[in-house]
């Protein structure tokens, strides 16, 4: 039995719509952590991009190439490097935002 065109269009509207919702999820996720991020920058939490990249660059596997600021489910604050090192591989190195910890260097395949 062929399914009619109407059929197609029907499921394929419906995807699209899935995704856009997804993505609109993720936009609305980034804008709150990015207000939770500046209220506690203000408020002496953690400690800015410029002083916490001062003190991990000498750590960091290679060079900079972008930083994201991210809000775990625990309500930590985490700035998220990724890094090239000399043999071009990619690399995310999580830091603490409050302390400036390393918590984690993993392949960023």
């Amino acid at each position: 039995m062929m399914k009619r065109p109407s059929t197609y269009l029907a499921v394929t509207f419906a995807a699209l719509a899935s995704l856009m919702a997804a993505t609109a999820s993720f936009a609305d996720d980034d804008a709150r952590d990015q207000a939770f991020a500046r209220k506690a920058l203000q408020e002496g939490r953690i400690k800015s991009l410029a002083e916490i990249t001062e003190k991990v660059k000498p750590k960091l596997p290679g060079n900079i190439l972008a930083v994201e600021i991210d809000v775990e489910d625990d309500g930590r604050i985490v700035y998220e490097f990724d890094v090239i090192d000399t043999s071009g591989k990619l690399m995310e190195v999580d830091v603490d935002a409050a302390t400036g910890e390393i918590l984690s260097i993993e392949d960023d395949d």
